[in-house]
């Protein structure tokens, strides 16, 4: 019941930036939706290069030292918020000039106070994987610091679960506030957690350049107004996708997890069933972000957000690579413990930003910014590949047949759409996305039995994911 209650909650917080942007859409203007925008990105920025995920020292910490774990990361993070904070403040003026927005500095400034009241907050209710006993607001306070923590996948790795569904804890004891901490002890304590975690500012960085990098570009080239489009549009299809990518990530890690104990060969058969089904479901959510883009977002969001045609085929394609460069690849290299390589192959998206800014530059419009985007998507695609070419072994005709019927699907749905009112009407847009829908379905059954025979030999296959 609690791994339920944590993935909802997860299911939630991927909702509210949602929420929020449907909010400022119908609120505000574009340009001020634009400048919102704008503040959002520089916070998350801030945020993500000075992140060392010190609360992941303290949840690896043993028991015996938790105390002194946790009240050296308290430290650590108010040292890590104030010096970040100030580095906001001094930025402010140089930010806003980018966006041009010169005489409002002072707002770009306040989101250094913002970074400082978060790293106040308290590190031991987010170890959610230690039972808490106390009054239900402390319990839901656990849960709804959850997002922050590692999930299943992670405890996966360490060992402290066979497998996970979704988000299954373990673990004895309440943590206690550490106040009894001896004073020589938390030093070496604080010394250890940044050791920690100082390698993960790089990848921090590398995570702000492929996750906010694009809203500075977009934001200093094309304008405020266009900013607040480009933020709609690629918020639309990266929730759904960001749902999506947490379920079948978590199903996929568990499941190779357990068929790597097997002395069959139902870990080969999993992989080669990830790499047929992945795909197309990225091809589904792809064809959806197609046909529905441009009715649904204006009647949630207004008709200021309608995309052309072309903007909306390359969001779609690229939402599709993006997924389908997630498993089996990534479960794979994160079950051998391959994660320099993951990060790698992650961090690769960030390709996306130089190839933005040449060919805004270059045509100077929104479908400019959106086929950088799928650029660095396709990128970060081919260096995943092969990095994981040892691991997909034999499943790498599994994965290119696969993502070629995508490719086919999404290109023909494409085409129809240049001849017929795909994409504006909803009867020939809701006809056409079936119609691939059924075509999957068709080819899902013919392949898909095989593989679940030989994957959960004499067994259900969803018992291999409890």
């Amino acid at each position: 019941m609690e791994g339920q209650a944590l993935f909802l909650i997860r299911v939630v917080e991927a909702a509210v930036p949602f929420v929020r942007m449907l909010a400022m859409s119908r609120l505000l203007p574009l340009r001020e939706l634009g400048f919102a925008s704008a503040l959002t990105a520089t916070y998350a920025t801030f945020e993500a290069v000075t992140d060392f995920a010190i609360y992941r020292f303290v949840f690896s910490t043993p028991r015996k030292d938790f105390d002194h774990a946790l009240a050296s990361a308290h430290g650590l993070s108010f040292l890590r918020g104030l010096a970040a904070g100030l580095l906001a403040v001094a930025a402010s003026p140089l930010i806003a000039e980018a966006f041009s927005l010169r005489a409002e500095w002072g707002s770009f400034a306040a989101i250094g106070g913002i970074i400082v009241i978060r790293s106040l907050e308290h590190l031991a209710e987010r170890d959610y994987r230690r039972p808490v006993q106390g009054e239900p607001d402390r319990q839901w306070a656990r849960a709804g610091r959850a997002g922050g923590g590692f999930d299943g996948r992670a405890e996966l790795l360490r060992g402290h679960r066979v497998a996970v569904w979704p988000d299954g804890r373990s673990g004895r004891g309440e943590p206690r506030i550490g106040g009894d901490a001896l004073p020589d002890e938390v030093p070496h304590a604080a010394f250890h957690a940044g050791r920690f975690g100082y390698p993960l500012m790089f990848n921090g960085m590398g995570l702000a350049a492929s996750s906010q990098g694009d809203r500075f570009v977009v934001g200093a080239m094309l304008g405020l107004p266009t900013l607040g489009v480009y933020a709609v549009a690629t918020l639309v299809a990266a929730v759904p996708l960001s749902m999506i990518g947490r379920v079948t990530a978590t199903v996929v890690l568990a499941a190779l997890y357990n068929a790597s104990r097997a002395t069959d060969n139902s870990y080969l058969a999993r992989v080669r069933l990830t790499a047929r089904v992945i795909p197309l479901v990225g091809a589904s959510f792809a064809l959806a972000v197609l046909t529905l883009m441009n009715i649904i977002v204006p009647i949630v969001f207004g008709r200021q957000f309608l995309l052309s045609r072309a903007a909306v085929a390359l969001l779609a394609l690229a939402t599709f690579v993006k997924l389908a460069r997630g498993d089996p690849m990534t479960s794979m290299l994160l079950h051998e413990g391959r994660t320099r390589r993951l990060a790698i192959a992650n961090l690769t998206s960030a390709s996306a930003v130089p190839l933005q800014i040449v060919l805004i530059f270059l045509f100077g419009s929104l479908e400019a910014a959106l086929l950088g985007r799928l650029l660095g998507e396709i990128v970060a695609m081919t260096v995943v590949l092969h990095l994981a070419r040892k691991q997909l072994r034999e499943a790498w005709r599994d994965q290119a047949v696969a993502m070629g019927v995508g490719l086919a699907a999404l290109a023909g749905a494409i085409l129809v759409g240049l001849a017929a009112p795909v994409g504006v009407r909803a009867a020939p847009s809701l006809a056409l996305l079936f119609a691939c829908l059924a075509a999957f379905g068709v080819w899902a059954a013919r392949f898909a039995p095989p593989l679940l025979r030989a994957a959960f030999p004499g067994q259900n296959p969803f018992a291999g994911l409890t």
